[in-house]
């Protein structure tokens, strides 16, 4: 599809009203999905860390 002008490729031919809302919607899921997965990943590794010294002082122990 070829577009005359910036406005024409905004408008997408009379359906920008059904288009960029559902553009931002998954521009929005993506990236609440990255962070959730950095805030797991966090989480993940300081628990492991924290196994990893509790495991250390156990084995200090016997």
């Amino acid at each position: 599809m070829y577009w005359a002008s910036l406005g024409d490729f905004l408008a997408m031919g009379g359906h920008a009203a059904f288009i960029w809302p559902a553009f931002a919607i998954a521009l929005i899921a993506l990236f609440g999905l990255a962070l959730l997965s950095r805030w797991g990943l966090t989480a993940a590794e300081r628990d492991h860390a924290q196994a990893r010294r509790e495991a250390g002082r156990d084995g200090a122990d016997a």
